[in-house]
């Protein structure tokens, strides 16, 4: 039968436990009885004080009758009978006190003392029945007497007769604490003794059951982990070592018919690795083409240089000339009038001069291109302000707008300024190539974590030996045009890591589609 060792763990544990919380509720029971004791005592020595206080006041009235019976007197008689209320009222608690004390702990054997001390005040209360009369007539019959003397001796006896009781409880007491202490120490060492022989005979059990077992297997698996995956290890052990030990001897079994497995993985793996390699000049040819957007970022940036020189060296003249043509113009109408040849000729000259303006402006900013301004936009509104701005130039040139928005489009970082660049461009485009008129679709909609906008028209189209050119710069289809407008896009979409793909067919019009990452 197999025996697990947390059990037994578990039980050794609860068996310790119990005896520990036995040993000390027993511990606490006999504090809470000392305590008990410490709480007699102190109420014992209360009743020792007030017998102690009577003792006092009765001599100071036997003193304040004796003087009063030498001297009749009223601060003696008004003295005398002061004390003797004091005395009775003392008396009386006294006697209720012992009577609550009597009840808790057993009778004190006081209250033959009491009773002599209530018949003496009984006697002197015949002398301060005299005293009062003379509190109140002024006289005082000198001849009556009192035995003082007898009255002291008793008050003595009862003092003494009280303590001595309340000295003797007191002293049981002290001396049950002292065994409840003495009890409470023998356990300690009692325990302490059987603690150290039940953790020693622990350590030799866990030792012989544990610790050397699994120092045997320690050392069969750093022979497995050298590489001999033959040797096994045995025990007759029940609890899980014995499991553990057959787990082992199952591993290296395994461990050693799975070397077999591990060469037929080894055969398949180089197929694999044939496999990858192709898929590596798949992505190589990717690379290339990462390559050619790289140089032609090169490209571009040689032409920023470029754009500089040629901005400080054409655009100052060509402001000059342009200047002096108007003056020209101006003073050629004033003297040959606004219809004459030398007029025309002059017009021609400045129409001239802001194309070439106009085709350095586009240049400088195709080479200068700035980096995008990323803020948080929301691609729907960007989309209903560039229809705001081209639905004039729409509506004169016969074209109807359709716009279709997906709702809860994300906020997502980019340029609006460029991305609205960029729309207006290919709906300008757009326009253009439907000259009888159509229709311009604009989309939006959020597809695998990427926003992605679509302009669609239906006009003429672009060829198919044109498709691979519209994003090369200086390349356009269009009379008097200069071939900047798409590759400016091209360079804003990858600005902001998204992509610009073309579909078209000659006569099925056009569909730019833009992803941009969320």
């Amino acid at each position: 039968m197999k025996r697990k060792l947390g059990t037994s763990i578990l039980i050794a544990f609860i068996i310790v436990l119990i005896g520990i919380l036995s040993i000390g509720g027993l511990s606490i029971m006999m504090v809470k009885d000392i305590i008990h004791n410490v709480h007699f005592i102190k109420e014992e020595s209360k009743h020792v004080d007030n017998p102690e206080s009577l003792h006092d006041k009765s001599y100071e009235l036997l003193l304040s009758i004796h003087h009063f019976i030498v001297k009749p007197d009223r601060q003696y008689a008004a003295r005398a009978v002061r004390i003797f209320n004091d005395i009775k009222h003392n008396v009386a608690s006294h006697s209720s006190n012992d009577n609550d004390v009597q009840g808790h702990h057993g009778s004190h054997g006081d209250s033959g003392g009491l009773d002599q001390a209530r018949e003496n005040l009984n006697e002197i209360e015949n002398v301060i029945v005299l005293i009062n009369e003379y509190l109140e007539t002024g006289s005082f019959d000198p001849s009556t007497r009192i035995n003082l003397e007898e009255y002291r001796n008793s008050i003595e006896a009862f003092i003494k007769n009280v303590n001595t009781h309340h000295f003797t409880g007191i002293g049981a007491k002290v001396n049950d604490s002292y065994e409840s202490m003495s009890v409470i120490l023998y356990l300690y060492f009692a325990f302490l003794l059987l603690g150290s022989m039940v953790a020693f005979a622990g350590y030799k059990l866990l030792k012989h059951s544990t610790v050397q077992p699994i120092k045997h297997l320690a050392a069969a698996t750093e022979k497995v982990a050298a590489g001999d995956l033959t040797i096994s290890v045995s025990t007759n052990s029940k609890t899980e070592i014995g499991s553990l030990y057959n787990s082992f001897n199952m591993m290296t079994e395994k461990l050693h018919s799975n070397e077999q497995r591990l060469e037929d993985f080894n055969r398949k793996l180089e197929n694999k690795v044939k496999e990858r390699t192709i898929e590596l000049q798949e992505t190589n040819e990717a690379l290339h083409k990462t390559q050619a957007t790289l140089v032609r970022t090169e490209k571009a940036a040689a032409i920023g240089q470029i754009a500089a020189g040629v901005t400080h060296e054409i655009k100052n003249p060509l402001n000059s000339l342009s200047i002096n043509t108007q003056m020209l113009m101006r003073d050629l109408s004033a003297k040959y009038g606004a219809e004459s040849s030398e007029y025309e000729s002059a017009s021609h000259i400045r129409f001239e001069v802001n194309r070439i303006n106009n085709i350095l402006e586009e240049f400088v900013k195709y080479a200068k291109f700035p980096e995008p301004q990323f803020f948080d936009n929301d691609m729907n509104q960007v989309i209903q302000e560039v229809v705001g701005l081209i639905s004039g130039s729409a509506e004169n040139a016969g074209v109807s707008i359709n716009v279709t928005l997906q709702d809860d489009m994300p906020v997502i970082k980019f340029d609006a300024r460029q991305l609205k660049e960029v729309l207006i461009n290919l709906a300008q485009n757009a326009i253009m190539a439907m000259k009888d008129g159509g229709s311009l679709d604009i989309e939006s909609a959020l597809l695998n974590d990427g926003i992605v906008v679509t302009v669609k028209d239906n006009g003429g189209g672009i060829a198919e030996k044109n498709l691979g050119k519209i994003f090369t710069p200086f390349f356009s289809t269009k009379e008097g045009g200069m071939g900047l407008g798409l590759p400016i896009c091209l360079r804003i979409i990858e600005s902001h890591g998204g992509t610009i793909n073309c579909n078209s067919s000659v006569g099925d019009g056009t569909k730019f589609e833009i992803t941009l990452p969320v």
